[in-house]
């Protein structure tokens, strides 16, 4: 088995609130459909789910009652890109099945501590894709929190083992500056006590959205993770194949 993660920053147009890459999907769903090893997909909320998220100050946990109408508007959001998502899949062949995070995830500052993975588990054992995104949970200390595609990532390949995991984002890979700079290099070949340090903040200088993400992967250790680029051709394909279009953390 195999985790997916499609970064929200490549399935939807961020510089335009609720605007989906429809193209960029597609080509996800098309390589998706022509993999024969089993796959859970986790997608990211992109300009679903930020916008609302700050308006609201989401992240900064329950405060006032007028943050509610934050909560439920994003989780609709955050349905309707799933939906988005998962009609594509359908449409080539993938037997696609959602699944709502907020259902099978309790936070306590942040961080996932209850689960229930029973429902994820026996979708797998069917034969069929689970598909799950960044949701607003409930916490224990917080009143809710957003629990981000990245650490359901990271939680799920601790809980299922995959064979490995491959985060799909709009650039290359990870590079050592903001890929936007000409110095930046891409960096093909990474171990995880490496990648530690740069998500540290010892050594490199990446952006804030990467570093996040760094710091999840950082949790899988163990398993190999690769990082591609969405929207080039048959990126996904071959990095379930072993070849690597981008960064390989090991």
């Amino acid at each position: 088995m195999i985790i997916v993660k499609l970064g929200g920053s490549a399935v939807t147009d961020k510089s335009k609130d609720f605007t989906p890459r429809l193209e960029v999907i597609e080509n996800a769903a098309k390589q998706i459909s022509s993999i024969s090893e089993q796959i859970l997909l986790v997608h990211g909320g992109g300009s679903y789910g930020h916008p609302l998220a700050r308006e609201y100050s989401l992240h900064e946990g329950f405060s006032h009652s007028s943050q509610l109408s934050g909560v439920s508007q994003t989780r609709y959001s955050m349905t309707q890109l799933n939906q988005i998502i998962l009609s594509i899949l359908l449409r080539h062949g993938v037997k696609a099945v959602s699944v709502q995070p907020s259902a099978c995830f309790v936070c306590t500052n942040k961080r996932i501590s209850h689960r229930f993975l029973e429902p994820i588990e026996g979708l797998l054992t069917l034969g069929c894709t689970p598909v799950l995104y960044g949701d607003v949970v409930t916490d224990q200390e917080m009143g809710f929190c957003i629990l981000s595609g990245d650490q359901i990532v990271s939680h799920l390949a601790g809980a299922l083992s995959p064979r490995k995991v491959i985060f799909g984002l709009e650039v290359d890979g990870l590079y050592t500056e903001d890929p936007r700079n000409e110095s930046a290099r891409l960096v093909k070949d990474i171990t995880f006590a490496d990648l530690k340090s740069i998500s540290a903040g010892e050594v490199g200088d990446v952006t804030k959205g990467m570093k996040g993400k760094l710091q999840e992967i950082t949790e899988i250790c163990g398993i190999e993770v690769d990082l591609i680029n969405l929207m080039g051709e048959e990126t996904l394909v071959k990095a379930v194949s072993g070849e690597v279009d981008g960064t390989r953390i090991h």
